[in-house]
């Protein structure tokens, strides 16, 4: 069954970074005719030590009580800001508050019922430490669009570069980003050096891959790149640059390491060097 957005979920932040992330998803929720879950923490792991530290039980309920009102402050502002936009946008949505009790708690990210997160990378100053766009794919599974800090693109998904390697992570990726390949003007697929490997590639690389993505409607080419020694990351964000693509398609290769997972290098490169909207799936 192919992904139709229907939830979209936006992590949002009481910064500009927060709120240009808010109205890109408002947007992107309106094209697409979903309706938009804004998520906010409220957490105080940035807080000044004088807000932390008290003595005496006078000064920690003067603590508390002022860090209360800072809490319903930044609440009010956020849930206002957010349904002004998705009343200005015209699409369905709802606000949610996830308590400082609950951020490091990853079956809350799990409980999150949606078909795409989207998220600023890297992660706004303002938001939990444990809610960067990586965090978020990697606990929920749910496919992540991570829009650069700075970005100022108009449109995200109107020229789309997959990058392909025939994976079970691209396969995966490219299914989750379908609802922007149909509606793109252009999507590209890039594979690198894909003639160094025709075991993998086979005799015509991206062949089979963009005879399926036509039959859907999408209008399609393929760019079989060589790297020439480059980093393979490089490649793909030159290639991105080059056809201006304002969206780069990948699957993020991971594996398990004691209890935590560690992407693979390609992934952890771009995830840092990545200039444009990035939608990764695993």
């Amino acid at each position: 069954m192919l992904p139709i957005w229907r939830d979209i979920a936006v992590f949002l932040a009481a910064t500009p970074e927060g709120e240009h992330i808010g109205r890109r998803a408002v947007a992107i929720a309106q094209r697409h005719n979903a309706h938009l879950v804004g998520v906010y923490g409220v957490s105080h792991e940035n807080a000044h030590p004088t807000e932390t530290y008290a003595r005496g039980t006078a000064a920690i309920r003067d603590v508390l009580t002022r860090q209360r009102l800072a809490d319903e402050q930044k609440i009010i502002a956020a849930a206002r800001h957010f349904g002004e936009l998705a009343r200005e946008y015209g699409i369905g949505s709802e606000f949610r508050i996830v308590w400082r009790d609950d951020l490091r708690d990853e079956s809350m990210l799990r409980a999150l019922h949606c078909d795409l997160i989207v998220a600023a990378h890297p992660k706004p100053a303002d938001l939990p430490s444990g809610w960067s766009a990586e965090r978020l794919l990697l606990a929920t599974g749910i496919p992540v669009l991570m829009i650069p800090a700075g970005w100022g693109g108009e449109t995200i998904g109107e020229n789309v570069l997959i990058a392909w390697n025939r994976s079970r992570e691209a396969r995966r990726a490219v299914n989750d980003a379908i609802p922007f390949i149909n509606s793109a003007s252009n999507v590209t697929i890039l594979t690198i050096d894909s003639g160094r490997n025709p075991e993998r590639f086979g005799t015509e690389p991206g062949a089979n891959l963009l005879e399926h993505l036509s039959r859907h409607g999408a209008r399609v080419e393929i760019a079989n790149i060589t790297s020439e020694g480059a980093p393979v990351a490089d490649v793909i964000l030159d290639q991105a640059a080059e056809r201006d693509a304002n969206l780069l398609v990948i699957g993020a290769y991971s594996h398990p390491r004691t209890t935590e997972i560690l992407f693979g290098g390609v992934t952890r490169s771009l995830l840092s060097s990545a200039r444009v909207p990035l939608l990764i799936s695993r």
